[in-house]
């Protein structure tokens, strides 16, 4: 099935290379034109404004996005999983004042539980406290990256600790209004129009109708099926266009290649298949997160494998700056895999801890 209307996807492939290398211009209409195709309406309920479906569902749109352009996606992913936080969380304040605006892109959403997720997993501590005055409570410190902070108007999700510890850490979703301090863009080698930058919580008074859940642990084990599986679209459009790539060029000299990229093509095929069918027990991965672990590690190397067989197959072509292919912003987005939060080596720092 496809997602993505070919007027979208001609304008994506025309200002891929834009948006990937300049912050600003095309990057910062990509969000509404995404929602314009009804992509973050894939596996939110009617009711809710949505148009129904299941995670495997939007899965494979954040796949077609991933495969005109992986800022497309990695913005895509982030929004829709904060989405998805607010959709299953038990305060209903966001979900009823947010979510139109978050369907549509005028709101961009920022999902920066990556530092929860690590937290939850014992690899560090959550980077904002929050600390009471006179009686009240206020947020205080800062996420170093966090990516869809779209300069005009956005949100962010993330979660947070009582400096006293008195009460367990919390999930949040604070405005920019609130008075979020956002840095310049960071600058990156790829990825540069996914309006990505730091954030600072200057001693922003807390608003109680910004707590999605008060424990955030729990929540986090919750929807972390959700978090990760969202992720795979990137590196499964990846994977997939460069195997598309490769496939086209099997009839020539190239055949040689053959095995590869079936192999290649197998070991796709297998996580994609793992993934959806424990997807589809939504709560097999909250029991056995180790194996949506595993298989985060796997996609990595199928991504690198595949990347690398588009190399071979296109030869010095695909190696010149102003080569129709793409391959070389492509390449870029690949390096990019591994080291997307939580990391492949965070994972398997987990699992060889266990």
């Amino acid at each position: 099935m496809t997602y993505l209307s070919k007027e979208f996807t001609d304008w994506l492939d025309s200002n891929a290379e834009a948006i990937d290398q300049k912050s600003g211009g095309a990057a910062d209409e990509l969000l509404e034109r995404i929602a314009a195709e009804g992509v973050f309406k894939i596996g939110v309920p009617t009711e809710f404004g949505g148009a129904g479906g299941s995670h495997t569902e939007a899965i494979d749109a954040l796949t077609e996005l991933g495969e005109h352009s992986l800022v497309a996606a990695f913005i895509g992913w982030g929004h829709r999983t904060f989405i998805e936080n607010i959709l299953e969380a038990d305060n209903s304040y966001l979900r009823d004042n947010w979510l139109p605006e978050l369907l549509t892109g005028q709101l961009a959403a920022a999902t920066g539980l990556s530092n929860a997720v690590k937290f939850l997993s014992k690899i560090e501590e959550l980077n904002v406290k929050i600390i009471e005055k006179d009686g009240k409570h206020y947020l205080r410190g800062r996420l170093p990256w966090i990516t869809n902070v779209r300069s005009d108007n956005f949100a962010v999700l993330f979660a947070a600790a009582y400096a006293d510890k008195s009460k367990a850490p919390v999930i949040l979703a604070v405005p920019q209004s609130a008075g979020i301090k956002r840095s310049d863009d960071l600058e990156f080698i790829s990825l540069q129009g996914a309006n990505t930058a730091a954030l600072t919580f200057d001693d922003i008074p807390l608003d109680d109708n910004w707590i999605l859940s008060e424990n955030a642990p729990d929540f986090i084990a919750q929807t972390r099926p959700a978090f990760l599986g969202y992720q795979f679209g990137l590196a499964f459009g990846l994977a997939q266009r460069s195997l598309n790539e490769v496939a086209a060029t099997l009839s020539s000299s190239r055949s040689v290649l053959a095995d590869e990229y079936e192999a290649a093509r197998a070991g796709l095929d297998r996580i994609k298949t793992e993934l959806y069918k424990g997807l589809e027990d939504y709560a097999y991965f909250i029991e056995h997160p180790k194996e949506l672990f595993q298989l985060r590690i796997d996609i990595v190397d199928v991504v690198a494998d595949s990347l690398l067989l588009e190399l071979q197959a296109s030869g010095g072509r695909g190696y010149f700056k102003n080569s129709t292919s793409s391959f070389s912003r492509r390449w870029n987005e690949g390096a990019f895999l591994p080291i997307v939060s939580p990391s492949a080596v965070q994972l398997r720092h987990i699992l060889a801890s266990s």
